[in-house]
């Protein structure tokens, strides 16, 4: 019975954080619509003032400006949604992507073995600061977990399943170009660059792999990457302008290097530059920016330092 009880518990354990872990349990997607249209509104640096009539806008289904909208069933993906990705071309919405929200069936037990699966769905929008394009992110996975009587190894417990990334903008409302990630890796954090410069995407090996940054451009095409196995991810930031990209991250256990950076990437040159530095030393930062022309401001206790794109001190 105390065996039974075990793995019971230990099942439910994770099959109830395999959910609440993932990074979009803490996305606009499966917030309160309240609170995502104003997350969505209020986090959008740099947004036009004027709405120009080619955008994509991210609402709740009860934000009025929604329900202002005549939009034909027809344009519609997913009319019961919670949140709606909206293509604007001339003034007039071409196109409704309602955003799935996040499902999880009911873990079953797969015949012949001692294991329970469960299979689950989510999906989530991300939108550039001036409007011009968003990334829908869309995730399948299944979650096996190993029940056998005693077993209190995750060893032999496996998530597999997609994330798929679609660029749209109003010129493709229903996608520009689409990636898959590898592996059955998951995306974490999500930033679309203004301008139409690309993405920015931390990914991981579920459940709780360390997480990677990869930079993919207008075109999709993939033309940076730090891999989690050289440093992790902890954070990204795109410039106001597009131009440029900051992340920051942690470095392995080496005395000789920084245990901390953030890497600044300058896209149209294909150059990067690091701001280093050991917990406890002049150069940790209280907190830092990535500004337009690739401007990193970096607070510390004795003033505000400025770097330009090379690094250079000014």
């Amino acid at each position: 019975m105390v065996v039974m009880l075990i793995s019971s518990l230990r099942l439910t354990v994770l099959c109830a954080a395999l959910l609440p872990g993932l990074p979009w349990a803490r996305s606009a997607s499966v917030a309160p619509p309240e609170t995502a249209t104003k997350t969505a509104k209020e986090t959008t640096p740099g947004a036009p003032t004027t709405a120009s009539p080619d955008r994509v806008v991210l609402l709740s289904a009860n934000d009025p400006e929604y329900l202002a909208l005549a939009i034909p069933r027809s344009y519609k993906t997913v009319p019961s949604a919670r949140l709606h990705l909206l293509v604007f071309r001339g003034g007039l919405c071409i196109r409704d992507h309602g955003l799935a929200d996040t499902l999880a069936k009911d873990g079953r037990r797969v015949e012949g073995a001692p294991v329970i699966e469960q299979s689950g769905t989510n999906q989530r929008a991300f939108v550039a600061p001036d409007g011009r394009t968003a990334v829908v992110v869309g995730t399948r996975y299944v979650s096996r977990v190993d029940v056998t009587p005693g077993q209190t190894s995750t060893a032999n417990d496996t998530v597999t399943g997609d994330t798929i990334l679609t660029l749209v903008d109003p010129e493709h409302p229903d996608g520009r170009w689409r990636v898959t990630l590898e592996n059955s890796r998951w995306a974490k954090d999500v930033v679309v660059l203004a301008n139409a410069m690309g993405v920015v995407v931390t990914t991981f090996a579920p459940r709780n792999g360390p997480t990677d940054v990869r930079i993919l451009d207008g075109t999709g095409r993939e033309s940076a990457r730090v891999p989690e196995t050289s440093a992790e991810t902890l954070g990204i930031e795109g410039s106001p302008d597009g131009g440029f990209v900051a992340a920051e991250v942690s470095f392995p256990d080496n005395v000789a290097l920084p245990e901390r950076g953030v890497i600044v990437f300058d896209l149209a040159r294909g150059s990067q530059w690091t701001y280093g530095w050991r917990y406890g030393s002049d150069n940790e930062p209280v907190s830092w920016s990535l500004q337009s022309g690739g401007v990193l401001a970096v607070k510390v206790p004795g003033g505000i330092r400025r770097f330009d794109a090379n690094g250079g001190k000014f």
